[in-house]
């Protein structure tokens, strides 16, 4: 193999060195408080920061958590094509995940608060289950489930289990 061939050096300072320039504050972003408002239909939301915003609506019966982009429409914020609807029962697979998210999270070197019931409490006149009671009250129901369910007799019974379960029966 032929030697490498080694670049010169270019000692030259007609060409100007670049450097890359970083991009804006390096700083970790603080979260802000969620502002409630109302928009024109009257459906309730919560601004989350860079026009984006998380409400519930209505829509054909149904009820959906939309988590979405705005953008500014000659002084009206409309909604982007940006941005998801959840229906109930997503939003409820959400909030069990979001646990295990954080927790993801945090083991990745990102420090990550968990809001307190205590504040949402505060926040709403509803009451608040946490996912613990529920857990526990599904649990209670499904063993009562189980003790009322009948024991079902094994249909595949041999010839040989059949004469033995036969032999018993005549034994008592």
């Amino acid at each position: 193999m032929p030697p490498k061939r080694r670049q010169a050096e270019d000692t030259s300072d007609a060409e100007p060195q670049y450097t890359k320039k970083s991009k804006g504050n390096t700083g970790k972003a603080q979260p802000q408080e969620l502002t409630k408002g109302s928009d024109q239909d009257g459906n309730t939301f919560w601004e989350l920061g860079n026009n984006r915003r998380i409400s519930s609506s209505v829509f054909r019966n149904t009820t959906l958590v939309n988590i979405r982009e705005y953008y500014d429409a000659g002084g009206k914020l409309m909604p982007g094509k940006k941005g998801i609807s959840l229906s109930l029962a997503q939003y409820q697979n959400l909030l069990k995940v979001i646990p295990q998210l954080n927790a993801d999270l945090r083991a990745q070197g990102h420090a990550i608060e968990d809001p307190g019931f205590a504040q949402v409490a505060e926040q709403t006149d509803a009451p608040i289950e946490t996912p613990k009671v529920k857990a526990l009250e599904s649990n209670k129901e499904s063993i009562k489930k189980e003790k009322k369910k009948p024991r079902k007799s094994n249909i595949d019974v041999t010839s040989d289990e059949e004469e033995a379960a036969e032999d018993e029966d005549d034994d008592e």
